[in-house]
């Protein structure tokens, strides 16, 4: 199937997000579409979808032009997109989620699972997928969510296969299963649109690459013309960033001492842990994407009760305090979920950019707010992070998914607390914003900040850790000084039980 955007041009307001650009996507090639945050490329996919409609602009499918009244005209040409936050029902098993409002039908309107499951593993069979259907999506892991998605897609029929960072939270390892999934959709014909800031996965996997800056479409071509500099210049405009350096220096005092943490994760215990994290220290746990994490991380941070163990933040213990009373003990934390988490996504910019902090006297004056200084506040966040938004009083809905990000991570670092805890920081961010970000965390580290780092990314684990513990099935299965840290033996501890 031949798909062509010719000439889209989306408006919000007085900003421009997407200005008379136009992309062909060709039957049997991955397309990579790249850019910086809010550069246009998600608008334009939308566009394609069926969820935005265009000011100017025309879709053709194989030759035939295209208008679309919502996505269900876009599924019902063959379209299908999987977004970048999910849209899965927790409690409905997978083969429910994938039939949802496609259900076949028997007589009396009863739904045919027995037919709907066998289409389901028929279609798995055909392009490798494993699955279980009868799982519950509540436990499934995040790299199995997106397989649940992108069933979804297949099983409305989509020759086109719209993908937007489908490899943001996954490991290296999850990522590769993905890759080869989707390899075998290309050799079935089936056209493939990659939204990704990653630029080693486009030159990966992609056959084209497009690259968007603000809003405008700067350079379209074949993977064999180009290069991963040639495209990362394209994305900034400009030189690269130079390469990022971490000096070595003393620790100071125990910042977060951490003594046989246990917590509850889907019927199973994550945990006992214990580690320290000191002043002007990066501690990094590296670990597949559901072996408790993110467990350990909510007790650290008050989101959720401990079973068992001890939390002590600068000699006070807050094993029992809530979000509120790790907060005031001198700690931020960036989470790993912006959408449900990170931000109030119907209130305004300058209104989260001070979450937590609204009653203190820099925003209030008595009982009463004071929007100016929140506004002033937030007007500096904008600037200082290059966040790409209307202005503090804009809806946080409207941002791209990377700018939510930065908005975020602003906001936490600027709180200057003795501790931080930061969740996958760079999720869905440019590469210029995961420079910017990089290079933040490393100078509060510098200024004697402790900073605990969550990340699936095993390359930002490895640039910024001074020291790094290895999850495995909820347990500490390793733990590497920087100057020690080897690739290969920490991927290997973070698919096996095998010690250090």
């Amino acid at each position: 199937m031949q798909v062509e955007m010719s000439g889209i041009t989306v408006r919000f307001g007085a900003l421009t997000a997407v200005d008379q650009v136009s992309l062909r996507f060709a039957p049997g090639q991955i397309h990579a579409v790249v850019g910086e945050n809010g550069a246009g490329k998600s608008t334009v996919m939308n566009v394609l979808f069926g969820m935005i409609t265009p000011e100017t602009g025309n879709i053709r499918i194989d030759g035939a032009e295209k208008r679309w009244r919502n996505p269900q005209d876009a599924i019902a040409a063959r379209l299908g997109m999987v977004h970048q936050h999910f849209m899965l029902q927790d409690a409905m098993s997978v083969l429910e989620n994938v039939v949802l409002c496609a259900e076949p039908t028997r007589i009396f309107g009863f739904v045919d699972f027995p037919a709907a499951r066998r289409r389901l593993e028929e279609i798995a069979r055909l392009y490798g997928i494993g699955v279980a259907v009868d799982r519950k999506v509540a436990d499934l892991s995040v790299s199995e969510r997106q397989i649940v998605e992108i069933l979804k897609v297949l099983y409305r029929d989509a020759e086109m296969l719209i993908l937007d960072e489908p490899t943001a939270v996954l490991t290296p390892q999850e990522t590769e299963n993905l890759f080869k999934i989707l390899r075998n959709f290309r050799e079935s014909g089936k056209s493939i649109a990659l939204i990704t800031h990653k630029l080693d996965e486009v030159v990966a996997i992609a056959d084209w690459v497009s690259v968007m800056r603000g809003g405008k479409l700067v350079r379209s071509c074949a993977m064999a013309d180009t290069s991963k500099d040639e495209i990362a210049r394209g994305i900034i405009g400009g030189d690269l960033p130079s390469p990022l350096t971490r000096g070595g220096q003393a620790f100071g005092a125990t910042v977060l001492k951490v003594e046989n943490l246990s917590a509850r994760r889907k019927g199973r215990t994550a945990g006992p842990v214990s580690f320290a994290v000191k002043r002007g220290e990066v501690v990094g746990i590296a670990g597949i994407s559901g072996n408790g994490q993110s467990q350990i991380i909510e007790a650290l941070v008050g989101l959720r009760r401990p079973l068992a163990g001890r939390i002590t933040l600068l000699d006070r213990d807050v094993t029992e305090a809530d979000v509120a009373g790790h907060r005031d003990a001198g700690l931020s934390y960036i989470p790993a979920d912006r959408q449900t988490v990170g931000l109030a996504l119907d209130a305004r910019v300058y209104e989260n950019a001070v979450i937590g902090r609204e009653g203190t006297p820099a925003f209030s004056r008595g009982p009463l707010l004071n929007r100016p200084a929140m506004a002033g506040f937030a007007r500096q966040l904008i600037e200082r992070f290059t966040i790409k938004v209307a202005g503090p009083t804009a809806r946080c809905s409207s941002m791209s998914g990377g700018n939510k990000q930065k908005l975020v991570v602003g906001r936490e670092l600027a709180r200057e607390t003795p501790l931080i805890i930061a969740e996958n920081p760079t999720w869905g961010v440019d590469i210029g914003a995961i420079d910017f970000i990089h290079r933040e965390l490393i100078r509060m580290r510098d200024q004697g900040h402790a900073i605990l780092l969550v990340s699936t990314e095993l390359d930002e684990v490895l640039a910024l850790s001074d020291r790094i513990l290895v999850l495995y099935e909820g347990r500490i299965a390793g733990e590497f000084a920087a100057a020690e840290a080897d690739r290969l033996a920490i991927g290997a501890l973070m698919t096996s039980e095998r010690a250090a």
